[in-house]
């Protein structure tokens, strides 16, 4: 009975894989096209354009609230605005994480190997943190603008990091193999 188990379970991780790897194989067969810079994480960047577009909206319908005080729920009209920008940065900080990952695996030395897994780890820990707050105000009480802040500038961490190795590596003269990094992430 323990041996059908294993062997249904095993199968079932095997489909998994699988899957996993068309889906991998599928998103790099996709961005062959894309311009480089449309590689990079970018949505974060937006945010200062969220903000005022937020912002206006809540001046219109409350002119004497505080910015800091403001919740945005499921139930309002800039919720769409919230959660379109959520979106774009989750994506981002797949992005990057994706991007950061293969140069930890293509690092050269054991010592910075462990450095740089250590920094993603620790970014990583304060995204799903941030990200895990998020959702429980956003079911409970509302999402804030802090909320967002701090989401985006651990996904704008993430990105300057990424951005700061590929640069070193572009001016060493390894230009192709940020390419195919970039193109492989």
């Amino acid at each position: 009975m323990v041996s059908i188990g294993l062997v249904i379970l095993l199968a079932l991780s095997l489909v998994l894989f699988l899957r996993q790897q068309k889906d991998i194989e599928r998103r790099i067969a996709s961005q062959r096209d894309v311009p480089r810079e449309n590689l990079l994480p970018r949505n974060y960047k937006s945010f200062t354009d969220v903000e005022k577009t937020l912002w206006a909206a809540v001046q219109q319908q409350k002119p004497s609230t505080a910015w800091e005080d403001v919740r945005f729920t499921g139930q309002e009209p800039e919720f769409q605005i919230v959660q379109d920008y959520v979106r774009g940065v989750r994506e981002d900080f797949r992005r990057g994480h994706r991007i950061f990952g293969q140069v930890i695996i293509h690092s050269p030395e054991m010592r910075l190997f462990a450095q740089l897994e250590w920094q993603r780890v620790k970014i990583e820990l304060a995204y799903y943190k941030w990200c895990a707050l998020a959702c429980i105000r956003l079911r409970t009480v509302g999402i804030s603008i802090h909320d967002l802040r701090q989401v985006t500038d651990i996904v704008a961490t993430l990105s300057y990091r990424v951005r700061s190795m590929l640069d070193r590596l572009e001016n060493s003269g390894n230009v192709k193999f940020v390419d195919s990094i970039l193109r492989q992430s």
